[in-house]
């Protein structure tokens, strides 16, 4: 899901990571809190002042995502779910979960948990608010005690939109799974529903935006927008399951591949094999063992004039775990690894020798020929 994400550290045998997205989030965060939100509830406080409850106010919506997805996770994996890790992105965090749910009820407490904790952390935060206004701690502490249990009441808010793949749009599809007992229909209706939700909120955007709200505009646009792409990815991903199940890639391969020698240049490889087949790649051989791979995006990098001297085998990927799957593999994690890689075909190799290759174009093309005759 993440290709650019840094593991930061591991807890109860998660790993947290963070999205290259979050550098954003973070830079936004404190600087709105240091030039706005805290100048203006709070003035005559010096600059630095500022920036430093800006800095501590990030930090401790940090630590309050990390604690909201460690909730989902210990319930996930409570009732048997797999949680590859945690990753922190632009409008917050996502517990990576391997698989659906096995039942309305583990959908519902798994999706529970998270908003439970940042209600928690907002009375928590609430309740200490309330004693440094006895006490009558520095001001600095109390601003940020006052935005902390501000922004987990938002939190909780957000995430129970019922907007799937939010919380609140996961335990709406768990009440539909309940009600109906068929999974495939409830994330259906579910990601409609968030689809109009989507739509919604970036209309709502679009008038902040006129009527002279630049950031909140943009903020609303940007969070319908990615609530209506994950809400078609999550439908989508719930029939890609459906549809390949458990077949594997040996039912997909093309066990008769077009190779390219290692010893040809690159302009001949260009001229008889990319321009013939318009492949982006294709399995390089010595002989008649499989080598490695020939992209055309390695391709572009070498300038044109060196065409006609460099070989294919001095360009080429080596064969490796990264562009290779075992006919045995099942669908859903060859397209994982496609994902990952970014590559959109993969060698088949059985034993060490190639007996195929797999396509992400023929997948596709099943996926929509099934769609088509079952809907």
């Amino acid at each position: 899901m993440f290709r650019h994400k840094i593991t930061l550290f591991k807890l109860f045998g998660f790993s947290v990571s963070i999205d290259a997205s979050w550098v954003i989030i973070l830079f936004l965060v404190v600087w709105l809190l240091a030039k706005e939100l805290f100048p203006n509830y709070f003035p005559e406080l010096t600059n630095l002042t500022y920036w430093l409850m800006g800095l501590a106010g990030a930090i401790g919506l940090f630590v309050s995502i990390i604690i909201h997805e460690f909730s989902h996770s210990l319930v996930a994996r409570k009732y048997g779910l797999e949680i590859r890790g945690i990753t922190l992105f632009i409008f917050g965090g996502v517990a990576e979960m391997k698989g659906e749910p096995s039942s309305p009820k583990a959908e519902f407490f798994m999706a529970i948990a998270g908003p439970i904790a940042s209600l928690l952390l907002s009375i928590l935060f609430g309740i200490l608010y309330q004693i440094g206004d006895i006490l009558e701690w520095p001001v600095p502490a109390m601003g940020i005690l006052g935005y902390l249990s501000g922004i987990n009441m938002l939190l909780v808010l957000f995430n129970m939109v019922p907007a799937f793949p939010t919380d609140g749009g996961r335990i709406l599809r768990s009440v539909l799974w309940w009600i109906k007992g068929d999974i495939y229909w409830a994330t259906r209706l579910a990601s409609r529903i968030s689809l109009m939700f989507a739509m919604a909120i970036m209309f709502i955007g679009f008038i902040n935006l006129l009527g002279g709200n630049f950031i909140g505009g943009l903020w609303w646009i940007l969070i319908g927008y990615f609530i209506f792409n994950a809400a078609g990815a999550s439908y989508q991903h719930l029939l890609m399951e459906r549809s390949f199940g458990e077949k594997t890639v040996r039912y997909f391969m093309n066990p008769n591949p077009v190779t390219v020698p290692s010893y040809i240049t690159l302009q001949e490889f260009v001229d008889k094999y990319v321009y013939h087949y318009h492949y982006k790649m294709f399995p390089v051989v010595d002989g008649s063992r499989v080598v490695g791979v020939i992209t055309t995006q390695a391709v572009k990098t070498v300038p044109h004039e060196e065409w006609h001297h460099l070989q294919v085998g001095g360009l080429m990927q080596p064969q490796s775990p990264d562009n290779s799957v075992a006919p045995d593999t099942p669908v859903k994690e060859a397209l994982s690894k496609m994902s990952i890689s970014g590559l959109s075909r993969l060698l088949v190799l059985e034993h060490g020798k190639m007996v195929g290759i797999v396509t992400l174009k023929d997948l596709l093309e099943f996926l929509a020929l099934k769609m088509e005759l079952e809907a």
